[in-house]
């Protein structure tokens, strides 16, 4: 595809954001005065992913990061908040129908010994979430996933923990995921329909660890067997971005991580 054609279509699907990094990490009047001048689109902030985070912010504004926001601002479908693992019952249900995204990170979560999301009460409020990376100590969609499940069975003793209809957990996930990581990013896709932007992933059915499930098992097998290997192709927006297992752009990417490593390693 000519550049001039990718170019036109990331222009015409990215959206610009606003992203304060933690109530840590501002004050409230700069958080007061950036949203006041914020136009519209997605607002993401880190909150709440540690004890000594809460008990800091606690001491100085005198609330619990998440209590703080909900109170002090207008969170709502546009805002996404990162980690957000230690919160009380009530906010978690407050969080949750504000319509905000709660933004996870489940293989971060569990290296730093974060702690869970509490994920059943906020999916039982209509929560949205998200999964994306913050340490990149593997960067994986289905161990993403898979972690938050098992995360919650762990803390719960139970099986099949985020399932709220007794449907399929993989499903409920993989599907979650999608509708929250759109809703977090400003897209017009989460769900394939007519008029949505067409982001799609192509899956390999004959895979090992997916060939003897049924049709609707495959999210299933997606979530808890498989490896992000059976992922064939990605489209953006109807732009192929990965080809038969490969990134269009893999040797540039590679190529200039390398170059940036062997910099960074030779700068110390």
């Amino acid at each position: 595809m000519p550049h001039a054609v990718v170019r036109h279509i990331c222009q015409q699907t990215a959206r610009l954001g606003l992203a304060p990094h933690s109530l840590r990490a501002t004050c409230p009047s700069d958080l007061s005065r950036a949203l006041s001048q914020h136009k519209g689109g997605p607002i993401h902030i880190h909150v709440a992913e540690q004890p000594k985070e809460v008990t800091d912010i606690v001491s100085w504004l005198g609330a619990r990061p998440v209590e703080w926001l909900l109170d002090n601002a207008q969170v709502n479908a546009e805002w996404c908040l990162i980690h957000a693992t230690h919160m009380t019952n009530d906010e978690t249900a407050h969080l949750a129908k504000s319509g905000a995204v709660a933004g996870l990170c489940p293989i971060t979560e569990a290296n730093l010994g974060d702690r869970p999301f509490n994920g059943q009460l906020f999916l039982a409020n209509g929560g949205a979430f998200g999964i994306g990376t913050d340490s990149n100590v593997n960067i994986s969609l289905v161990e993403e996933l898979r972690t938050l499940e098992y995360s919650q069975r762990l803390r719960d003793v139970a099986r099949n923990v985020l399932v709220q209809d007794g449907g399929s957990v993989g499903q409920t996930l993989y599907a979650g995921a999608a509708r929250g990581g759109a809703q977090a990013l400003g897209r017009d896709c989460g769900t394939i329909a007519v008029g949505r932007l067409a982001d799609l992933v192509a899956i390999d059915s004959t895979a090992p660890a997916l060939c003897a499930l049924e049709r609707h098992q495959i999210p299933d097998g997606l979530v808890f067997a498989a490896k992000d290997s059976v992922v064939t192709d990605v489209w953006v927006a109807g732009r192929p971005d990965v080809r038969n297992g490969r990134h269009i752009a893999r040797d540039q990417i590679v190529g200039s991580y390398r170059a940036a490593m062997a910099d960074l390693l030779g700068s110390n």
